[in-house]
């Protein structure tokens, strides 16, 4: 049975009443449609994550940014010469133990998008994640490794790569979605 088919027969359980659709609200993207949802965990993955993530941070100036680090490898600098200001971007680090932090740095309700290592492996760490980034109308993003995390709350999962273009705008990227909860 496809999936056309069982929405068609749960329709037809609720008396014909077409499903309500999804309220969820998302910022655009570069090269990626819909966008990217608010009030999700985001997973990117590939070896252009941090470039893709410093372009849609540029496309929206008026975000407030928590950068957050086990150790300091980003170097600012680099991130106001793409664009972004810097005057928008709180940096933290924190060792190994991101979880607590994190945890605040999302309930303060302050921040719109949040980036991070991606370090957890408890599945009672994403779902907190989850459940304070949807109250707060956040986007945690966080960076993953090589394998991309299995946990569900994660509600988008990126790979992403650069694309070979010999001449031209190099600031293009091969995205590929591994795993998408909203949108299409």
């Amino acid at each position: 049975m496809s999936t056309a088919e069982r929405l068609h027969g749960l329709r037809l359980l609720l008396g014909g009443q077409q499903l309500a659709p999804s309220t969820k609200q998302f910022w655009s993207a570069p090269q990626l449609e819909p966008g990217i949802p608010r009030g999700v965990v985001v997973e990117l993955l590939g070896p252009c994550k941090t470039e893709w993530v410093i372009q849609f941070l540029a496309m929206h100036p008026e975000f407030k940014i928590f950068w957050a680090e086990r150790d300091q490898s980003i170097l600012p600098t680099a991130l106001r010469q793409r664009g972004l200001d810097l005057t928008k971007i709180t940096f933290g680090t924190f060792g190994k133990n991101l979880v607590q932090p994190l945890r605040r740095i999302i309930q303060s309700q302050s921040f719109e998008v949040i980036l991070a290592p991606n370090l957890f492996e408890e599945i009672k760490v994403f779902q907190a994640f989850q459940l304070f980034t949807e109250k707060a109308n956040s986007t945690l993003f966080l960076f993953g490794e090589n394998e991309p995390s299995p946990a569900w709350p994660i509600s988008l999962q990126l790979d992403i790569h650069k694309l070979n273009i010999h001449k031209g705008d190099h600031n293009k990227f091969a995205i590929e979605v591994l795993k998408q909860k909203h949108g299409k």
